[in-house]
């Protein structure tokens, strides 16, 4: 089984959350900037790339927030770091994923109500938001 390291993105601002937003076959969702790391690369250059691809904003990295684990299929066990970042420049760049149809803020007060994937961080966001670490 292979292993796939990625990083991801919580970036608030003005009481909301940075996402990008992709539509497919099922709808729009939303996800967290970030994405998968390259071989001998570091985390953090990871998730300043894909900020910078995926919104047009350079990040600066800061505190790891979570942890998460998922399977993709039956081959691959992803392991996602998510980091607390600050906005710290803006660039014109943009380079979206597959899908991908831009980016959004979304309100953290009805984060509960967004089509936020995985649904389990809406909670653990917003409570981290509020000062509460789970």
């Amino acid at each position: 089984m292979k292993i796939r390291n990625s990083a991801k993105a919580v970036i608030f601002k003005d009481n909301k959350l940075l996402v990008i937003k992709l539509n497919d076959e099922s709808g729009i969702y939303y996800l967290l900037p970030g994405g998968g790391q390259e071989v001998g690369g570091k985390l953090n250059e990871t998730l300043i790339r894909e900020c910078i691809e995926e919104t047009g904003y350079i990040v600066e990295v800061q505190e790891l927030m979570f942890i998460r684990e998922c399977f993709l299929d039956k081959n691959i066990h992803r392991v996602e770091f998510i980091f607390k970042c600050e906005i710290s420049d803006e660039t014109k760049t943009l380079i979206m994923d597959k899908n991908q149809i831009g980016y959004e803020w979304i309100d953290i007060d009805t984060i509960q109500n967004e089509p936020l994937f995985p649904a389990g961080l809406k909670k653990l966001i917003k409570s981290f938001s509020e000062g509460i670490k789970q």
